[in-house]
């Protein structure tokens, strides 16, 4: 950081001095090549333009006294005896005092008469070469000593105004780094420009890794929960089997498929968050892959007892993963299934409009509180830690919907039923994803 700061500060130091000792030595050219305005003025010419005046000739006289003020570059009046400018120009207050005669004399000023052959009198008032006495000019190594100061100044400030809020910024990103998740760089003095939009994108970078790992560390905690209960069951079961024979064996068997089915589910929520290159290319027939998961649930149906009332419309389809959508749709059913209560209805309806496809599961359970509606979707999520897991399942399948909804561009919702009896889950997905 360091270097960069010099180098600012350098480069436009020396930018400004630079300048500033080329404006001077400009000057200093042009004041030395003037020449005295007394040889600029021959007698003639101040004459010839006052001859024109007299004669009539406006235009002539106008014309010799412009050129004769380009030429030496200073205004010049000539002044007729009512004292007036034959140009017609007003006469500044202290040109008017010379015309008067009330000071002859001038430090900057000098007047010189011209007597034409009709006896008029004519003033011709100009500049002295150089605004100020020899003596009275400021040293130059004075000027040139102030110009550095300021300069050197102005560029200090500038160098550290850019560098400072990157070395806040790279002393962020080294503490981040480092682990310190909670590191932000903040409000930048009331900055609004693009190094203040890089801080605020820093800041909700820090926020969205800080999320993802803890996130991680949380799905790495509830995988050894879920994983060390059939592992301990596996080897009280073992134990009992040396003793009571094939009882035991069953009950190893029913472990060993569960952590089977919870290996499958964490592996297939770690490709929809790991894996960008999943194909959604395919034409699937959504109807009919609706209406083979319903058959293929009615087994659990009977089971819990419930019933399955299905509504849905034909010819339904969009492009897609036909497997991701049939484990997110089936997955909330069989959710819906296990939740909802003894002899009552779980529905599941399949609609489309002009905006997008509907697909709505609802059941008669117990419901979610409205502050855990959201986090049903993440992954081990429990929304009563006292509660024994006798349902079955980890979390997972609500987790691994949503993940698959918004790989199809799609967003997925929970929400009690208005009479209090029940949750719905409501999908949305639009009938051609957006690039």
């Amino acid at each position: 950081m360091n270097r960069l700061y010099w180098k600012i500060f350098i480069w436009f130091w020396f930018a400004l001095a630079l300048l500033s000792v080329s404006i001077g030595w400009g000057v200093k050219v042009y004041l030395e090549q003037a020449r005295p305005l007394s040889e600029q003025l021959p007698q003639a010419q101040v004459a010839a333009i006052s001859l024109a005046f007299e004669r009539g000739d406006t235009r002539k006289a106008r014309n010799l006294l412009k050129e004769l003020n380009k030429e030496i570059r200073f205004p010049i009046f000539v002044v007729n005896g009512a004292g007036e400018d034959i140009l017609g120009r007003p006469l500044p207050h202290f040109v008017a005092r010379l015309v008067r005669h009330e000071r002859r004399n001038s430090k900057y000023l000098f007047v010189t008469e011209v007597h034409l052959p009709g006896g008029e009198t004519y003033q011709v008032i100009a500049p002295k070469q150089q605004p100020f006495p020899p003596e009275s000019r400021p040293p130059r190594w004075l000027a040139l000593s102030i110009t550095l100061v300021v300069s050197t100044l102005l560029c200090f400030w500038l160098a550290r105004y850019l560098t400072a809020p990157i070395a806040r910024l790279r002393d962020a990103t080294h503490r981040l780094t480092s682990g310190e998740l909670s590191v932000r760089v903040g409000d930048l003095r009331g900055r609004k420009d693009e190094i203040a939009d890089l801080a605020s994108d820093f800041d909700r970078m820090a926020d969205k890794i800080q999320e993802l790992l803890h996130g991680r560390q949380q799905l790495l905690r509830d995988i050894s929960h879920e994983l060390r209960s059939p592992l301990a069951r596996l080897q009280v079961a073992l134990a009992l089997a040396r003793r009571q024979g094939p009882e035991a064996l069953d009950r190893i068997e029913r472990d060993l498929l569960r952590l089977e089915e919870l290996i499958g589910e964490v592996l297939a929520l770690s490709r929809l968050e790991s894996s960008p290159d999943i194909p959604l290319d395919e034409t699937v027939a959504l109807s009919a892959l609706i209406a083979d998961i319903v058959e293929d649930t009615r087994l659990e149906a009977d089971q819990k007892p419930c019933t399955l009332d299905a509504r849905i419309e034909p010819g339904v389809g969009l492009k897609g993963n036909a497997e991701l959508l049939r484990r997110a749709i089936e997955n909330i059913l069989r959710n819906a299934i296990k939740y909802t209560a003894p002899h009552s209805a779980v529905t599941l309806v399949l609609a489309r409009d002009d905006q997008a496809i509907h697909i709505q599961v609802g059941d008669r359970g117990p419901g979610v509180a409205e502050g855990d509606l959201t986090t049903i979707f993440d992954p081990f999520v429990r929304l009563d830690s006292a509660r024994e897991r006798q349902t079955g399942g980890y979390g997972l399948g609500l987790a691994i919907a949503r993940k698959a909804v918004e790989r199809h561009g799609g967003t997925i919702l929970a929400h009690n039923r208005d009479d209090g009896l029940g949750l719905c889950i409501d999908i949305h997905l639009p009938h051609q994803r957006q690039a």
